[in-house]
């Protein structure tokens, strides 16, 4: 009578057994090739094995480039490719995967952002930049993210000499209503662009505009040196002195600043006149 419980005791632990091995083998059934393919990226790049763990990520993404697991292998690829191996072609290779694969359209303008900001930044595509930043210019989006793409095709632009086309650029963002540091930065490259064109005084005003409205974010970007330089080469020593005097206390280091104003002053007594008429 005894062994009765023993038995039923011994089949409930068998069948409670080869229900967990039958889950076991379902869970990992229910994984397809480009999932596990993932994992095993992830598990590479955990022990730093960069170059394996980018493979099996692309292989993801060949196998079923549309599913969730080939958009987390994108992500991932591009974030390693990207910070760990700086291998931004790679990355760049990624991120188009998003944009021409994913389902969510706010998931493929992100990845089409980032796209265009490796061609500007790291891969220095100029021509490929404004490709991408004029992809997005089209999307209806808000007007900070048009301003912000618009300046990053300006950007390109100016890096590539079309200095009219990047100031067009320019002009439509400050039709805008974009937040005051995208501003700052849109003004900022104007004013860059007036010194390409060697017009040094609209430059100067542009300058002294920006220090007027933006006075800590002035600083931070050096525009009163710019400044002090644009009133220089347009001939305004006396102006160009005047704002070098006033960042002796802050400028550092200050032996640049010293130097400057010494060149300065050697140049306005060998200006014409400076030592006054003689008979």
């Amino acid at each position: 009578m005894r062994t009765e419980p023993l038995k039923r005791h011994t089949k409930n632990l068998l069948i409670c057994l080869l229900n967990c091995a039958a889950a076991l083998v379902l869970g990992m059934g229910c994984t397809p090739p480009e999932g596990r393919d993932f994992k095993q990226g992830q598990k590479e790049a955990r022990q730093g094995q960069y170059a394996l763990s980018l493979s099996l990520f692309e292989h993801s993404m060949k196998r079923n480039p549309t599913s969730p697991w080939a958009m987390k292998s994108a992500h991932e690829g591009a974030r390693i490719a990207f910070f760990e191996t700086k291998n931004f072609k790679k990355a760049a290779q990624f991120y188009r995967h998003i944009v021409v694969n994913s389902t969510d359209s706010q998931e493929r303008i992100e990845a089409q952002q980032k796209l265009a900001e490796v061609y500007l930044d790291n891969l220095q595509d100029y021509p490929q930049a404004i490709v991408e930043y004029s992809k997005l210019v089209e999307q209806n989006l808000s007007d900070q993210n048009v301003g912000q793409d618009r300046l990053g095709l300006a950007r390109a632009h100016y890096f590539q000499n079309n200095l009219f086309q990047a100031d067009s650029e320019l002009t439509e963002i400050l039709k805008l209503k974009v937040e005051p540091p995208l501003r700052f930065n849109a003004l900022m490259l104007k004013g860059n662009i007036l010194i390409a064109q060697k017009d040094f005084s609209k430059a100067a005003a542009l300058f002294k505009e920006l220090i007027k409205d933006y006075p800590e974010k002035a600083q931070h970007e050096n525009v009163p040196l710019t400044l002090a330089v644009c009133f220089e080469e347009a001939g305004e020593l006396k102006e160009a002195l005047v704002v070098l005097e006033s960042l002796r206390k802050t400028y550092q280091p200050p032996e640049y600043i010293e130097l400057r104003i010494k060149r300065l002053k050697e140049r306005q007594k060998n200006q014409p006149g400076a030592k006054g008429f003689r008979k």
